[in-house]
């Protein structure tokens, strides 16, 4: 099946906290095994639920694990955050993990959002417009640096004269671009730069933000049919829908909220009732799929979606 022109995809993120590192790299080396298209860790520098001081594996080192770690499928971050790291660190970084996993990178960026980081470590956590301006600057120059043999740039938030990025990424002219976030800053900002744009919530919401990221598209004179739509969400897959929606209970409960508030972002029952709500996404223009998996990873869902589920869509 092809959506937009462009085969469905499927991923997971595999997220790093929670866990120690061989449990971590069994769960990625297992959604390797099952065939997956991609799989995605996060940026965090704290866990997202649970004690502040349990474990939370820092970003770009276990991404470069992971690169190193795998053979086949393709990884990336669901999403770094402009506000983390500096732009040539940013590109430096990625362009080293297209190196060594040998072109399977699938860069990301986004506004940055976990405000109680910020304020634990010290760090500026900025308005959302200069987040929003931060990211166009840094998407300028993350650019130009893989493309372009030195790159001198000036802008309100970031200054580079004259610098060189070598190696190159791998892939030419650049490993392909994911912008984050669902707010019309980042649509706008997607419209300009991106190969995909990732966002969550329910198909009548994906809708209404493709349609609007296709408005931009125009304004800017962008092909909409250049830029992927991509998905995250999380799964709750069984072969019995009470079984389901009770995994999907406990997982919210272990995240300290409750499944109501969180549904729109949930896909929730049987392969044949998860089947007909991912066919609503596809409606709405997604093609890539990138599900949840927390710890204590079990991968017995993800396996049910690549038996059961993704045969539907080829």
């Amino acid at each position: 099946m092809q959506v937009r022109g462009r085969p469905v995809r499927w991923g997971v993120q595999v997220q790093p906290q929670n866990t120690t590192w061989p449990e971590y790299l069994a769960a990625v080396r297992g959604v390797e095994e099952l065939q997956f298209d991609t799989v995605w860790c996060w940026d965090h520098l704290l866990p997202v639920y649970g004690p502040d001081e349990s474990p939370c594996f820092e970003t770009l080192t276990t991404l470069g694990a992971m690169a190193a770690a795998t053979t086949r499928v393709r990884v990336g971050v669901l999403v770094n955050g402009v506000l983390y790291r500096d732009p040539v660190t940013l590109a430096k970084a990625a362009a080293t993990v297209d190196q060594i996993s040998g072109g399977r990178l699938e860069f990301s960026l986004g506004g940055a959002w976990a405000r109680q980081e910020f304020k634990a470590y010290g760090l500026p956590f900025r308005p959302l417009q200069e987040r929003y301006d931060r990211l166009d600057e840094a998407l300028q120059i993350i650019k130009a640096l893989w493309s372009e043999p030195r790159t001198t740039f000036e802008g309100r938030y970031y200054r580079i004269e004259d610098a060189p990025c070598e190696p190159k990424p791998w892939q030419q002219p650049h490993p392909p671009i994911m912008v984050g976030g669902i707010g019309p800053g980042c649509l706008r900002i997607a419209a300009k730069y991106a190969d995909s744009s990732n966002a969550h919530g329910s198909p009548e919401q994906t809708a209404e933000r493709a349609a609007l990221l296709a408005t931009f598209c125009k304004e800017v004179g962008r092909d909409f049919g250049e830029i992927e739509l991509s998905l995250h969400c999380d799964l709750a897959l069984a072969a019995a829908h009470e079984d389901a929606e009770a995994w999907a209970l406990q997982v919210a409960a272990r995240s300290g909220g409750d499944l109501e508030s969180q549904r729109p972002n949930w896909v929730i029952g049987t392969p044949d009732e998860v089947i007909i709500q991912f066919r609503r996404f596809i409606d709405a223009g997604v093609s890539h799929f990138i599900v949840h998996l927390g710890a204590p990873f079990d991968l017995t869902s993800a396996r049910l979606l690549r038996q059961q589920v993704v045969p539907a869509f080829r």
